[in-house]
């Protein structure tokens, strides 16, 4: 096979796995390495990626940032873990972070809206016993206790 060929094949593969979700570059890196593909064909592949904006770090972080507050109620500590994990750089991520609400509120608003869950979970429980199961849940959850507090008042 030519190397036009093999590019088009493993392009059109990379586009297939951005079809789930949005992808870091270094996610479609591992990605190409894991099809054993040689490294100048890989960075051809992500060049072509990148013209058409369909590998955007920045929108990516966004758009994890967005996702995991919303629907996943994660707390921003273990965002940043993620993304860090996703190959994404540690300025970038607060570059973001900055331009993105007040990261302690998204906090609260999310360990408010686990709680509220859980403590409805645990009605059964007398109220000391509730409280104490909560708290150690959003601990669990990655929640630092200064929020953990705020939300249990």
């Amino acid at each position: 096979m030519d190397s036009t060929t093999i590019i088009d094949r493993y392009y059109n593969l990379s586009l297939r796995f951005l079809s789930y979700r949005p992808r870091s570059e270094k996610e479609i890196k591992d990605y190409l390495k894991k099809k054993k593909i040689d490294e100048n064909i890989q960075a051809q592949i992500i060049e072509k990626l990148k013209s058409y904006n369909f590998i955007n770090d920045e929108d990516f972080v966004k758009f994890w940032i967005e996702q995991r507050t919303k629907f996943k109620h994660k707390p921003i500590r273990v965002i940043e873990f993620e993304l860090r994990q996703k190959g994404i750089n540690r300025d970038l991520i607060n570059e973001v972070l900055l331009s993105f609400e007040q990261t302690k509120t998204v906090d609260l608003e999310s360990a408010r809206r686990l709680a509220a869950k859980k403590l409805d979970f645990y009605r059964g429980l007398d109220s000391q016993k509730r409280r104490e199961k909560v708290m150690s849940f959003l601990l669990r959850k990655g929640f630092n206790y200064d929020i953990v507090k705020k939300v249990l008042k």
